[in-house]
Formats: C-alpha cells, sequence, structure tokens
C-alpha cells in the first residue's frame, strides 16, 4: 500500500454533454471531455481557440481613459518632452518596458525607463524616485506593470507638476489614481470585454492605440511576460501567446535569442514551457539579486555583441540565485527541523537572508511540508524583517495577515501568497497569531490536492490523441496541461535512472489490454523498491510524445502514484536483504523464529516469536519482515491473519544459504541402530568422525537419529554413552515427535525458500483477503 502525495480530485465531465459535443464539433470523445470542461461549446469558441489567426484582438480604444492616455503621449512626441516609463523588475515589468520603449522609439520620442530597487525602493512608484525624474526634466512619465495602488504618489506628481499616465493589471483599489489617463482591463468606466491581461498586455495594447495597428512583432515580448506572470490564457492572452510562441520560434528579439541561446533552449521548437521555466526565471533573476535594468537593455538592444554581453550577465545571476535558492532553503530546513513542534504554519527567519528569493524559498518549503510558510530575511543593521509567503488551498494567507495587520509596517498579497515587512520584535507575535489562524485546519488540508482531468484506458493512449491534446496549448491558468489517471496499472522493467539514480523509467500495463505504455518519473527513484512486481498501481500524470531515431512513441510523466492493496516483497537474496536493513522506518517491524537472528539486525525493531506471543498485542507496525523460518508454516499463516499488514517481506534466513538439510532414510537409521547394537555402550563423541566417513552423514544426522532412537525408547544415554534398551514389538519411525518435527521443519524450510514470488503471494494474499486459510500444502501447489 502507498498512499499518494497528493489529494487527487477529479472533476467528472457530463457524458451526454460531452457525447453530444464530439458529435457536433467532429471530435473525439475524450478531446470534448477535455473541451467541455474548458467551457468550449460552440463551434465558434472552437474556431477562437483552435484558430487565433483568424481573428482581431480587441479594440484599444474600449479600454477606458486610452484617447486620453494616447493624446497626452502624442503631444509629448510632437514638442519632443523627455518621457520615462516607470517599471517593474520582474518579467512582466521589463517585458512592458520593452514593448512601450520599442513603440515609442518608433515613433521618435524622447523617452527612456526607469526600474526601482527591489532591495532599497520596493515595489512601484516612490515619491523619491519622481522627485529625481522632475528634477531631471521629465514631463510624462508611464507607468508599466505598476501605478494602480499609489495614490499617495500620483498626488504628489500633481502636486509638483509632473504628468502621469497608469497602466496596470494588479487589483484597483477603492479610488483611481489622479493621473492624466489610467489604463487598467477592470477601470470602472472600462468598455473592455477581457479583464485578465498581464502589464505586458496592458503596454500592447496601449502601443496599438498609439501606432493604430498591431506590433505583432512584439508578440513574442508579450508572450513572455504573459506567461510568466501567470495571469489567465485564455481569451485574447491566449491569442498573444499563441501567436507570440509563432515569433519565437520564427523571429524572435535578438536579446531573448541570444539569452536562449546562452541557456541551451531551442526557440524554434518553444513553447510555454520554454518561457516558464527557461526565459522567465533568467529574466527574473537580475532584479531579485539587484538592479534589474540589464534584463531591460537585453530586450532593448540591436547589437548582437551587447545582447551577448547582457545575456551572459543574466545568466551568470540566474546561477548565482540558484545556489542563493539551495543555501537559503537548507538554512530554512535546518531552523524548521531544530523547532521542538512543526506547527501548522512555517515562520523562518534569518539575518541577511536575500529577500528577492524568498518567495522562491516560500514555495519549496510548501511543497516539502505542505503547509503554508513566510520566510524572512532579517536586516541586521535596521532590525527590520522582510520576506515572502505562500500558502496552500485551504488557507487564506492574506486575510490572516490583514487579521493581524497592526504588528506589520506593510503587507500584501492574495489568497495564495504574500509580502510582508514588520519589526523584528514582533515576529514571535507574529507566529503565535498565525498558529492560531491555522488551528482551525484539518489533517487533510495539508495535502496538497491534483487536479485530474479524467479517468483513461491505455487502449485511448496515442501518438494521434496526444497530439490533438498538443493543440490545446499553451497551457496555463485556467487552461491547465491536463493530467490523466490510470487505474490498476502493472509496472514492468521499473528501474533507477540518472546520474545520481533520483528518476525512474518504467513501462505502464494492464490485464485488459496488450498495450503498453513508457512512463518516467523524475525524483522518485525511491519508488523503485517500494513497488512490488505484484502491484496494481494507480498512476496519474501528463501525456507527451517522446521520439527517438524518428520513432514516435506515447509516453506518461508520473506527477503521483498510489498503490491501496497490501504488498509483497521478496528479499530472499543477498543485495536486498542489505538493502532493506540499511533502511531504518518506524513502521516496520522483522519478525524472528530463532534468537541468534536478532544478533544479526543490530538497532532494527525485531519481535522474537513464541507459541506465547499475542501478535496483536506485540506487533503495531505497518510492515513485517519474516526474517527467518518457524519450525512450521502455520505460525506464518496466524501472524498475517491476525495482522494483516500493508507490506509484507520475506526472507527467510535465505542469504544462511538454501541448502535443505536431508532426513536420513530408514536404511540409515538401521545401520547406526546395529552398530550402536553391536558396540554398545556406544559412544557418539569418539564414533561421529568414523561415521561421517563411512556413511557420509553429518553430525547433525547422527543427533538427530540418536534422539529419535531416545524418543520411541529404542535407546537411551548413561554417563555419555548410549545403551539399547529391550524393545517389545516395532515402532514406525514418523511414532517419533522429534522425526515428526524435524519433517515438518524441512518441509516448512523447502516450500518457504523454493517456492517462486507468485506462489507466495498467492499463498499470502487468501491469508489477506478471505476468512479461509490455506495450508502448507496450498502453498507448494500454487494455489
Amino acid at each position: 500500500m502507498i498512499d499518494s502525495k497528493y489529494l487527487w480530485n477529479i472533476e467528472e465531465a457530463e457524458e451526454e454533454k460531452a457525447i453530444q459535443l464530439a458529435e457536433q464539433l467532429k471530435i473525439s470523445l475524450p478531446l470534448a471531455k477535455l473541451l467541455w470542461k474548458r467551457k468550449i461549446t460552440t463551434q465558434g469558441q472552437f474556431d477562437k481557440f483552435f484558430h487565433p489567426e483568424k481573428y482581431q484582438s480587441y479594440d484599444p480604444f474600449l479600454f477606458a481613459e486610452m484617447d486620453l492616455a494616447v493624446a497626452r503621449i502624442k503631444k509629448a512626441i510632437e514638442l519632443n518632452e523627455q518621457m520615462l516609463i516607470y517599471g517593474d523588475y520582474d518579467a512582466d515589468g521589463v517585458t512592458s518596458i520593452a514593448v512601450l520603449m520599442k513603440t515609442l522609439r518608433h515613433l521618435g520620442a524622447n523617452v527612456d525607463f526607469y526600474i526601482p530597487n527591489r532591495f532599497t525602493e520596493g515595489y512601484g512608484p516612490n515619491i523619491a524616485a519622481f522627485d529625481m525624474a522632475k528634477n531631471q526634466g521629465v514631463d510624462l512619465i508611464i507607468t508599466v506593470d505598476n501605478g494602480i495602488a499609489a495614490l499617495e504618489v500620483m498626488s504628489h506628481a500633481k502636486e509638483i507638476g509632473l504628468d502621469v499616465i497608469v497602466t496596470d493589471h494588479h487589483e484597483p483599489r477603492e479610488v483611481m489614481p489622479e493621473a492624466v489617463a489610467v489604463i487598467h482591463p477592470k477601470h470602472p468606466k472600462s468598455a473592455y470585454p477581457f479583464d485578465e491581461l498581464a502589464g505586458v498586455g496592458v503596454s500592447y495594447k496601449l502601443s496599438h492605440a498609439l501606432l493604430g495597428e498591431e506590433p505583432k512583432e512584439l508578440l513574442d515580448l508579450v508572450a513572455v511576460g504573459t506567461v510568466a506572470d501567470l495571469v489567465s490564457l485564455t481569451d485574447e492572452n491566449r491569442m498573444f501567446v499563441q501567436q507570440g510562441l509563432r515569433q519565437l520560434r520564427e523571429g524572435a528579439n535578438i536579446g531573448l535569442a541570444v539569452l536562449a541561446k546562452k541557456a541551451s533552449l531551442k526557440l524554434e521548437e518553444a513553447t510555454e514551457e520554454t518561457i516558464g521555466f527557461g526565459l522567465a526565471p533568467r529574466l527574473n533573476a537580475v532584479g531579485r539579486l539587484g538592479p534589474a535594468d540589464p534584463a531591460a537593455d537585453l530586450l532593448l538592444t540591436e547589437d548582437p555583441e551587447e545582447a551577448l554581453f547582457l545575456a551572459e550577465e543574466i545568466d551568470d545571476a540566474n546561477n548565482e540565485r540558484k545556489q542563493i535558492v539551495v543555501d537559503t532553503t537548507k538554512l530554512a530546513i535546518e531552523a524548521i527541523e531544530a523547532k521542538d513542534n512543526l506547527g501548522k504554519i512555517l515562520v523562518v527567519s534569518g539575518e541577511d537572508w536575500n529577500t528577492g528569493i524568498l518567495g522562491i524559498v516560500a514555495s519549496k518549503l510548501v511543497n516539502i511540508y505542505s503547509r503554508p510558510a513566510i520566510v524572512l530575511g532579517i536586516d541586521s543593521l535596521t532590525g527590520v524583517a522582510k520576506g515572502s509567503g505562500r500558502s496552500i488551498a485551504s488557507f487564506h494567507l492574506y486575510q490572516a495577515l490583514n487579521n493581524h495587520r497592526e504588528l506589520m509596517t506593510a503587507f500584501g498579497g492574495h489568497p495564495m501568497a504574500a509580502g510582508l515587512t514588520l519589526p523584528v520584535e514582533n515576529l514571535s507575535e507574529l507566529e503565535m497569531k498565525l498558529e492560531e489562524e491555522a488551528n482551525l485546519l484539518k489533517e487533510e488540508d495539508f495535502r496538497q490536492a491534483l487536479q485530474i482531468e479524467e479517468r483513461i484506458h491505455l487502449a485511448d493512449v496515442s501518438v494521434s490523441f496526444i497530439t490533438q491534446l498538443e493543440k490545446l496549448a499553451p497551457f496555463g491558468m485556467d487552461n491547465p496541461k491536463p493530467i490523466f489517471l490510470l487505474e490498476g496499472m502493472h509496472l514492468k522493467g521499473t528501474k533507477r535512472i540518472g546520474a545520481d539514480k533520483t528518476h525512474l523509467k518504467t513501462m505502464l500495463g494492464s490485464k485488459e489490454s496488450d498495450v503498453t505504455l513508457d512512463a518516467i518519473g523524475f525524483g522518485v527513484g525511491d519508488l523503485v523498491e517500494k513497488i512490488a512486481p505484484s502491484a496494481e498501481v494507480d498512476v496519474v500524470g501528463e501525456l507527451s510524445i517522446n521520439e527517438w531515431n524518428n520513432i514516435k512513441k506515447p509516453q506518461l510523466r508520473m506527477m503521483d502514484v498510489r498503490i491501496p492493496h497490501w504488498q509483497l516483497f521478496d528479499v530472499r537474496n543477498k543485495a536486498e536483504w542489505s538493502r532493506i536493513l540499511q533502511e531504518k522506518t518506524d513502521s516496520r517491524i522483522y519478525i524472528c523464529f530463532k534468537e541468534r537472528t536478532t544478533v544479526t539486525l543490530k538497532d532494527q525493531n525485531y519481535l522474537l516469536v513464541d507459541e506465547n506471543t499475542d501478535f496483536k498485542l506485540a506487533i503495531q507496525a505497518d510492515e513485517l519482515v519474516f526474517a527467518d523460518i518457524p519450525a512450521n508454516i502455520e505460525i506464518i499463516e496466524e501472524i498475517v491473519r491476525e495482522i494483516k499488514p500493508a507490506r509484507i517481506f520475506v526472507h527467510f534466513d535465505a542469504v544462511e544459504g538454501n541448502q535443505i538439510p536431508a532426513i536420513p532414510d530408514r536404511t540409515a537409521f538401521a545401520e547406526l541402530y546395529s552398530l550402536i547394537k553391536k558396540f554398545q555402550p556406544f559412544s557418539i563423541e569418539k564414533y561421529t568422525p568414523r561415521l561421517m566417513q563411512k556413511f557420509g552423514w553429518n553430525k547433525e544426522q547422527i543427533d538427530f537419529m540418536s534422539n529419535v532412537f531416545f524418543d520411541l525408547e529404542f535407546a537411551k544415554m548413561e554417563s555419555g554413552q548410549i545403551i539399547v534398551n529391550q524393545v517389545v514389538g516395532k515402532r514406525n519411525l514418523d511414532e517419533s515427535l522429534v522425526y515428526q518435527q524435524k519433517v515438518a521443519e524441512i518441509t516448512t524450510r523447502k516450500k518457504l525458500l523454493y517456492s517462486n514470488y507468485n506462489e507466495i503471494h498467492s499463498w499470502m494474499k487468501s491469508m489477506m483477503e478471505t476468512s479461509i486459510y490455506p495450508n502448507a500444502e496450498e502453498l507448494e501447489n500454487g494455489n
């Protein structure tokens, strides 16, 4: 049995409606189910979803105050006024700058850009920066990806005679800022039909309005910013990203092309993952460590040599960022593990931790501990703690912080993420208050959820089906990459792969079909030893096409597994036995029947079993390891049916050798009895070496035959000598209890050591799953 790491949520499509949609759109039923869930239910929606090139983007003048913004900018160009684009330090911010800068330069504007420093200025407009701009002769500031909440700063700009146009997409406050124009998709007077644009999307719409036509050559920048900012990939955003990816593949911005080459990314095969995992983290990295200007400069340059220089600087920053994340995460984990109690929310801090990467660290802690996490860097000079938090679906982080806002000097965010600043002396109290907020969480709340698209059968998985799935891309918010569930899979050829053997490769098969599916799991190599050969495994993951030597095959990227039943592991070889002896787990107990076995187990949990052992009281474990062999097989049956463990390991003393001792035949008994009678009083100690040499018996066999004679009262031991008794009548050897026990012991050993895996599994299964318990003969027959 293996529990899944995540909670599996499956939204079942309505079968009848999906069938109707499949018929209406002339598509397969599995694809119809996917579209139905995405609310693609008409021919028009279908056409727009799959063929965005047929459609125009929305009129930018549907934005409230767009006409005011365009008029003011054109006036500034005519008068050669100095303009400043005020941006942000993340990927959405720098692409927003690049889009508008390129547009204004094309129109002949006198324009520059400014990005506030994350560490000294923080996010968004600030009075000092606006004053500096005014003193340097700036007449008009255009904010991109920020400004909507900076009401006080905008009021100050008006007081000093500095015109400002705000373009933003973040949540507006109750009042719009005082500005020449506010371009925002959620402006209360806006008629714009789509309100989920990224900052770069709003910047692009302003460029469209200024030029009178779409600057489609800039859509690669729009795609990068849109994917990076995790906005909804539906409607116009989907169109921007689809067309932007095409631009990336066919004629990318020179800075993006050089950065991609430096990162070994193939832009000719660019997908949203190329952006999300390749380009965006690098563009973000510079602003996480210092000034973000090099990222904007890279996107604006037309000089290949300058682009190469900047790309190298950015790539170096990304490598430094990754190492800082690794180091800080390690320190955060050490601090968490040092606590007496893990708690329901993690609050961890360290002196002079880089605040630019703490959101990443918090995300990693959430993944590791499945708890909300707040990570703070403490400025050792000012005593101010500043950092980021990430949450889980069941805990509204923003609301929890808002309930104790008096403890903080600044905070902001949403249910799943937040940033905060507070005096270090308030840190303990905030942690205590947040722990109280989290006390309402139940144990199941700490398991992260995985949204599964659909149950699917192996027979339905094909290259053509996956090709259809790929047409649903780009994937992202509100259009997630489909995750499928395959139930009752049998894994074949499972092995560890990778330089450090931390990944898993296997092949999925099922009883109902001859179809197989290659599967790979990253970072789950430990499952190789946790999945038994007989296991029926439920697997969830993403489907893709793997091409090798021009041969295309379906492949599954495993994301989670579960095994809803008990498992049997055969550890009767030396390597497997050594491996499990090295594993330390409180859920495992070793069952021993011989005291000598316990010596080899060192500090493992074990139980020495005899006929008086109360199994239910003595054994409290999910895993049982049968370390050696009992005198009879029935005791194993009794333990298994009483405990019904989740995992059973069978070893049976196998590494001691699989030689089964032979029981001497009747002729051997007769020969030894004749010699004892002839030479009595008979000294066993004296004659054993000669008996071994003459008959090929071993000492154990000689002692055994002697004990049988004693048991049947054929002979007796006096002063270390054997003397034959006067016996009336004959007795069979099998009347001897000693003989019976030896026969039972050897029969048991033979069965346990020589039965194959399937035979032992069948035997164990009959005890685990029924109330009728077979005897040893059924094991021998494989039933």
